[in-house]
């Protein structure tokens, strides 16, 4: 009765291979898990920065000293706009400023013309130059 009752011994070789397999879909697992963890925290700064663009008093380099003048056709969208001023250096993003732009409700108040803006402008500031809003107007509200 007591051989009936042993178990075989598995081969040390199985063992082994064993052992490697699951420290092998640990690691994988770990790694993924690693990486999701990274995107996360990715996806909240970028958002949070996104959001504090829009909803803050940011601007591109406030030290900046210098103006820029800047063409806005007629019938322009905020997003050409937005990307005119990206590419002269006077915001940092055309996304946020189109945004803004919409949250503000200034769509239809953007004036074409030409404009000396700078990049240690806020975004408000530079929509309260191209929309001709006066500081009484904004003080009214």
């Amino acid at each position: 009765m007591s051989n009936s009752k042993k178990k075989k011994k598995k081969p040390i070789e199985e063992t082994v291979r064993k052992g490697l397999k699951h420290s092998a879909g640990f690691t994988w697992g770990l790694l993924i898990n690693v990486i999701i963890v990274y995107l996360v925290i990715r996806m909240f700064s970028f958002s949070f920065n996104f959001a504090y663009s829009v909803f803050g008093n940011v601007a591109c380099d406030p030290s900046s000293r210098e103006y820029v003048v800047v063409e806005i056709p007629a019938d322009s969208s905020s997003f050409d706009i937005g990307k005119a001023l990206e590419e002269k250096g006077i915001i940092d993003s055309r996304y946020v400023f189109a945004v803004k732009v919409k949250v503000k409700g200034y769509g239809d108040k953007i004036t074409s013309g030409k404009y000396g803006l700078s990049a240690s402008m806020t975004y408000d500031e530079i929509l309260d130059i191209i929309c001709h809003i006066e500081k009484e107007e904004k003080e009214d509200k």
